[in-house]
């Protein structure tokens, strides 16, 4: 397996603490109200190379968690969720105390798969967090594919995955923690192709392209897609390509989500809990080697 120490630049503008060999670091000694262009492009190359940033100590409202998300590229656009009244980009997921029932994304998955354009970024704010419990976990998509035998990797290449976003509004409208557009079911009818073996825009390393919305391969059956699915979703969670993010008040987390699944742990039952969110705008995937 790959490191992700290998090689990587040397960053001035911050402390960075690998969170594990194979991905996330913990960030500290920046406020990204106040910090410099070299200081967000630094944030954006560590972001490049260990896909999952946790920036500590941060104090953000909606209005500079907009400002700061804008200094990382554009919004993505969120057909599901309906954004805090005076913004068209953040979004406040709100758990109660007295919620006892599924969290938003405790399945393994991925922001957006089925879009065309899926976020280049996503990025959560933690405005409440309980004392203990409601960490995330991230699997890296990149590390998993190099985990593979030369073999399964030549079979699965040229495999191109259909994503299909049904479901995707239902799921959303049966969770209290925010509202949904109405127009949102709309989804139930997205499917959009993507390659099965992507490539980082920036640093060319190649990673799969997986999430709950792949429902089979073009040219294969779902029967026959089922077996590859099932078994690469299993690889991706093996521990050595995982790390588990704990959350702490004021921490901003940015994530690759092209290169990733991630998971919400639901373990904070009568604790409250509230995050910001948005998304940075990204390409179509592109095949790896292409």
């Amino acid at each position: 397996m790959k490191s992700i120490n290998s090689p990587i630049p040397k960053f001035t503008r911050f402390k960075l603490s690998p969170l594990t060999g194979s991905l996330g670091a913990d960030i500290s000694g920046i406020d990204i109200n106040t910090a410099s262009e070299e200081g967000i492009a630094q944030l954006q190359s560590a972001l490049d190379h260990y896909h999952v940033l946790a920036i500590r100590d941060q104090r953000l409202d909606p209005a500079t968690f907009h400002k700061a998300a804008r200094r990382f590229g554009p919004f993505s656009g969120n057909p599901i969720h309906i954004p805090l009244e005076g913004f068209d980009d953040v979004v406040r997921f709100t758990r109660g105390a007295e919620d006892c029932g599924p969290v938003v994304g405790e399945d393994w998955h991925m922001d957006l798969a089925w879009m065309e354009n899926p976020p280049a970024v996503t990025m959560l704010y933690g405005e409440e967090i309980p004392p203990v419990g409601g960490d995330t976990v991230f699997a890296s998509l990149s590390a998993a594919y190099e985990g593979l035998s030369d073999a399964m990797r030549g079979l699965i290449h040229d495999l191109i995955g259909v994503h299909s976003g049904k479901g995707v509004y239902a799921l959303n409208a049966s969770l209290k923690a925010f509202s949904v557009e109405a127009s949102g079911q709309a989804a139930d009818d997205v499917e959009n192709e993507h390659p099965l073996v992507c490539c980082h825009p920036a640093t060319k390393r190649p990673h799969l392209y997986l999430s709950g919305s792949l429902t089979h391969f073009v040219g294969m059956t779902e029967a026959e897609s089922r077996p590859f699915i099932t078994f690469l979703k299993s690889h991706v969670q093996r521990m050595e390509y995982t790390c588990r993010l704990r959350w702490t008040p004021g921490t901003l987390t940015l994530w690759s989500n092209p290169c990733l699944m991630h998971a919400a742990i639901n373990d904070y039952p009568g604790q409250r809990r509230v995050l910001l969110r948005t998304t940075i705008a990204g390409s179509r995937p592109a095949a790896a080697g292409a």
